[in-house]
């Protein structure tokens, strides 16, 4: 049993290392991703810290008071930026 358990470690050890790395990076990738998704305010939490950028037209930029455009996310929502500095504004939770 172990004999053939080992011919075919020895035989396929190149997938298994590549599939091992592939998950490791996709993990990896995952756990960046959710880190810097949080790491943009909510809008309610922009608002909060930036009374001034609510306005009728729109959200707008804290920097240069421009509107802010949003771009989705697969899966996750939206990010706003500043159509003009291009800084990050806040985000959006919930699917596309």
């Amino acid at each position: 049993m172990w004999k053939a358990f080992t011919e075919l470690l020895d035989q396929y050890h190149g997938l298994i290392i590549g599939f091992a790395v592939l998950g490791a990076v996709v993990l990896l990738n995952q756990v960046i991703y959710r880190h810097r998704w949080k790491s943009f305010p909510t809008l309610d939490e922009y608002l909060a810290a930036h009374p001034h950028c609510g306005s009728t037209a729109g959200v707008l930029c804290n920097g240069c008071g421009r509107r802010g455009a949003g771009m989705g996310v697969i899966g996750s929502g939206r990010l706003y930026t500043c159509t003009h500095c291009e800084t990050g504004l806040y985000r959006a939770d919930g699917p596309e």
